[in-house]
Order: structure tokens, then sequence, then C-alpha cells
């Protein structure tokens, strides 16, 4: 009985080793228009609220599907603000040329393309 028991962990164990893991994305932000410049730390794109002071484009992590940035004029993602909507994001640079100055963002899946909601 222990023996099965013993058995039956390993397996499992080993199962959730081989299984396939969700690819997790990250953002990383440039002062450069052009995904050039300094970059910023690479942060998730989990649909919290980032600073984007004093940068100019970004490049979500390639490979991990479809995703959504909005940016705002405001620091801290206001809820009741408006902010610009830029959908289909998987791993290009996108320059971030709103008219405005951009001062924060939110990243999520494309299937979430708001205030991580």
């Amino acid at each position: 009985m222990r023996f099965t028991a013993a058995l039956a962990y390993l397996v499992a164990a080993l199962l959730s080793t081989l299984a396939p893991q969700a690819a997790h994305a990250g953002i990383t932000a440039f002062s450069g228009s052009q995904c050039d410049g300094t970059a910023g730390l690479n942060v998730p794109c989990d649909g919290s609220c980032h600073q984007f002071d004093d940068r100019h484009s970004f490049r979500v992590d390639g490979g991990t599907g479809d995703h959504c940035v909005t940016v705002f004029k405001d620091p801290g993602c206001p809820g009741q603000g408006r902010g610009a909507f830029l959908p289909h994001q998987t791993g290009q640079c996108q320059d971030v040329n709103t008219g405005t100055n951009v001062r924060s963002f939110v990243c999520a899946k494309d299937t979430v393309c708001s205030l991580g909601a």
C-alpha cells in the first residue's frame, strides 16, 4: 500500500514537471522611440499599473500571446481617466506617440483591453 502511494506521488510530481507551463508576459519600456536608449525594468503584464515617465516606446515579451497596453497621461492609471488602447502587442516594438506625455500604463491579455478588469 505504501509503495502504491509513493509511486502515485512520484508519477504526479513527474507529470507536473513535464506539463507545459503557461507563458507569463513581461513588458519593458525604453527611453528611445524605437525600443532603444535606456531600458526600464521588465515588469509583469498582469493588469497592474506601472509608471512610464521618460519612456517613449515599449515591447511586450514575444511568444507570450496577444496583449493590450493602455497608456495614460496621468500617473497611477486613473480609473476615471481616459487611456489610449494599444491592442495586439505580440513582441513588436511600439512607439508611444499619443500627442501628450504618457505617465502610466496597464498591460493585460488582449481579451482584457482596459484597466485590467
